[in-house]
C-alpha cells in the first residue's frame, strides 16, 4: 500500500514540475526569488555604477556611461522582459508622462526649432530614472552601490577644490576641466552645481553615521561629511549653504526625536550656526550681502537682479497661457522682449538665450499647469517611497529629495545637464530599494 501511495506521489511531482515547466510564473516586483539577469545586464549595471561615479566630476564620462547602460538595458530587455517590470511603479510611470508631455509640447512650441529640439534633449535625461530604477529593483545590493558610487565621485570634486585652495590642482591644456583659484575656488563643475552636490554628500555621509555601529566607523563617517561639508562654506556658492542648511534640518527631521520645540530649537541653532559663519568666512559674508544689496537695488543688470525679472516675467507668462503654456524650449523666446528691454544698448548681451533659474517655472512656462503638476506628482512619489521604510537608503532618498527639490525651486535642476543625471540616476537606485522592500513586506 506505501509503495502505492509513493508512486503516486512521485506521479504528481512529475505533472507538476512538468506544468511549472510549461507555464512558469512570473516573479513578483521586489521578490528576492526574481531572477538576477543575465550577463548583458550585469555589464548593464557596472556602467551604471560608473556613470554614477562620474557625473560629479565629467559631463563627458557620465554621456559615455549612461549611453553605454541605455545599449546594454535594451539589449538585456530583449532576453528578460520581466526586467522592464519596474516601468509599472509610479515615479517611473510619471517621470515617463512628464517626457511624453515634453514632446508633445514641441507641437505648439514659440521656440525657434533649434531651441526645441534642445528643449526636448535637456529634458530627455527623464529616462534615467526608470532606467536605474529598472536595473536596481531586483538587485538587493546595487541601490547602495550606486549612492557610494557617487559619493565617491563627491570626493574626487572635494579634493580637487582642496587643490585648487592649495594652488596644486592641474589644468587641461586641451580644456577638458576649469579650475580656479583661491578667491573664485571651483573645479570641474560650477559653484551652484558643486554646493548642491556636496551638501548632499555631507548630509548623506552624516545619516550613514547615524546608522554605523562601532565608533570608529561613526567618526569615520562624521570625518567624511566635514569634508564634504568644509569647501561649501569655503567658495562662492550660496545655493550650496542653503542645501547645506536643507540638509541638515532634513537629517534631523529624518533620526532625530522630532517635537515642535525641538524642531525650532535645532532651527534656531542651525541658524546660529550659520549666523556664525557668516561673521567668520569671507566668502560666505561677500556672497550673502552681495545678494542683498542686488535684491534691494532692483537692477535687472545683476545675477540677483536678473533673478527677479526671470520670475516676474515667468508668472505673466503663465497667468496668460495657464493651461499648456508656450511648448517645450519656449522661456528664453518668451523673455526676448524683456531681455531687448533691459539690454538693448547691447545687442550681443540682448539675444542671449535665458532660462528662469527655476525648475517649477521653467516647466509652467513651456507646459502649463500639467507640467508642473506632473513634476511635482513625481517627486512626491518618490518622497511617499522613502517615507515608507525606515533604512539608511530610504532615509538617503529621503534627504536626496529635500535638497534637490528646495534647491530647484531658484534653479532649473532638470534643465541642467550634471544635477539632472545626478538626481535623476540616484533617485531611480534608491527608489528601487525601496519598492523591493515594501513589496518584499507585502
Amino acid at each position: 500500500m506505501s509503495a502505492i501511495l509513493a508512486a503516486e506521489q512521485a506521479a504528481r511531482r512529475r505533472v507538476q514540475i512538468r506544468n511549472n515547466m510549461q507555464h512558469p510564473s512570473p516573479p513578483s516586483l521586489g521578490s528576492t526569488a526574481a531572477p538576477v539577469g543575465g550577463r548583458i545586464e550585469r555589464i548593464a549595471r557596472q556602467t551604471l555604477l560608473l556613470a554614477a561615479f562620474s557625473i560629479p566630476f565629467s559631463t563627458a564620462l557620465a554621456n559615455l556611461f549612461a549611453g553605454l547602460t541605455l545599449i546594454a538595458f535594451v539589449a538585456a530587455l530583449l532576453g528578460d522582459r520581466s526586467l522592464a517590470r519596474a516601468l509599472r511603479t509610479p515615479a517611473a510611470l510619471l517621470a515617463l508622462a512628464l517626457l511624453a508631455l515634453v514632446l508633445v509640447g514641441a507641437t505648439w512650441s514659440v521656440a525657434p526649432p533649434d531651441e526645441v529640439q534642445d528643449g526636448m534633449r535637456k529634458y530627455a535625461k527623464l529616462m534615467v530614472l526608470p532606467l536605474a530604477l529598472c536595473l536596481c529593483w531586483r538587485a538587493p545590493a546595487l541601490p547602495a552601490r550606486v549612492l557610494y558610487a557617487s559619493l565617491g565621485g563627491c570626493a574626487v570634486l572635494a579634493t580637487s577644490l582642496y587643490l585648487v585652495w592649495l594652488d596644486s590642482m592641474p589644468t587641461s591644456s586641451l580644456g577638458w576641466w576649469r579650475v580656479g583659484d583661491m578667491s573664485d575656488p571651483y573645479a570641474f563643475r560650477n559653484h551652484i552645481t558643486i554646493g548642491i552636490l556636496l551638501s548632499f554628500a555631507a548630509c548623506a555621509s552624516f545619516l550613514l553615521a547615524t546608522y554605523a555601529q562601532g565608533t570608529r566607523a561613526r567618526l569615520a563617517l562624521l570625518g567624511v561629511g566635514v569634508y564634504f561639508g568644509a569647501p561649501i562654506l569655503m567658495g562662492n556658492g550660496r545655493t550650496g549653504y542653503v542645501g547645506l542648511f536643507i540638509g541638515l534640518f532634513a537629517l534631523y527631521l529624518l533620526r532625530g526625536r522630532v517635537t515642535f520645540l525641538r524642531s525650532a530649537l535645532v532651527a534656531a541653532a542651525m541658524s546660529l550656526l550659520f549666523a556664525g559663519v557668516y561673521m567668520v568666512s569671507p566668502n560666505v559674508k561677500t556672497r550673502m550681502d552681495l545678494l542683498v544689496t542686488e535684491v534691494s537695488q532692483n537692477d535687472a543688470t545683476t545675477p540677483n537682479g536678473l533673478r527677479i525679472s526671470f520670475m516676474k516675467t515667468g508668472v505673466q507668462a503663465v497667468a496668460a497661457r495657464p493651461l499648456l503654456g508656450y511648448g517645450t524650449g519656449s522661456f528664453s523666446e518668451v523673455y526676448a522682449p524683456e531681455a531687448q528691454r533691459i539690454w538693448g544698448a547691447s545687442p550681443e548681451t540682448a539675444r542671449v538665450r535665458h532660462q528662469p533659474h527655476s525648475e517649477p517655472l521653467l516647466l509652467a512656462v513651456q507646459l502649463g499647469v500639467p507640467g508642473v503638476a506632473l513634476y511635482f506628482a513625481l517627486l512626491g512619489a518618490i518622497g511617499k517611497a522613502a517615507l515608507a521604510r525606515r533604512d539608511p537608503m530610504a532615509d538617503a532618498l529621503a534627504l536626496l529629495l529635500a535638497i534637490f527639490g528646495l534647491t530647484s525651486l531658484f534653479n532649473s535642476l532638470l534643465w541642467d545637464p550634471t544635477e539632472a543625471y545626478w538626481f535623476l540616476l540616484l533617485a531611480g537606485a534608491l527608489y528601487g530599494h525601496c519598492i523591493r522592500q515594501r513589496a518584499t513586506a507585502q
